[in-house]
């Protein structure tokens, strides 16, 4: 009987542990997000691996053209208004790797919507969280009412 209050324990701990992992992969993700909408562009590049690989809606960027991307882009963002749903889900794989899903929908500035879905996958290294690789794809447009 102590065998099987030790596996529980141990199950329970795991359960806890992985839990506490999918929390802090969901703040990287957050705190990643809250600088690219600030422009807060050196977080954002900190935030990605060296060797990130990054498609954006199929073309694929290099670290150096992400950040060029980042400070040049007009913000706010679409028609400056808040998104029509956002959500964000992360994965935890195994400690130290897991990928967050990103599914948000924005009026654009003719009013059409715009739906866009952001898969990361996330490395921890030196405790801390890097994008290690990053595929966003803009879905297409609804008509405008």
């Amino acid at each position: 009987m102590r065998g099987c209050s030790l596996l529980v324990a141990m199950v329970f701990v795991f359960f806890q542990l992985q839990a506490l992992a999918s929390d802090e992969l969901l703040t990287a993700v957050l705190t990643e997000q809250q600088a690219f909408k600030s422009g807060d562009c050196d977080t954002v590049i900190a935030m990605m691996a060296s060797d990130i690989t990054f498609y954006a809606n199929t073309r694929k960027m290099s670290r150096e053209q992400v950040d060029d991307f980042c400070r040049k882009i007009k913000r706010p963002f679409g028609a400056g208004g808040d998104p029509i749903s956002d959500t964000v889900t992360p994965h935890l794989v195994q400690p130290g790797l897991g990928y967050t899903v990103r599914d948000f929908s924005w009026h654009d500035a003719d009013g059409a919507v715009v739906n866009e879905v952001v898969t990361k996958l996330w490395s921890k290294a030196s405790g801390r969280w890097q994008i290690i690789h990053f595929q966003s794809t803009v879905l297409p447009q609804s008509p405008a009412k």
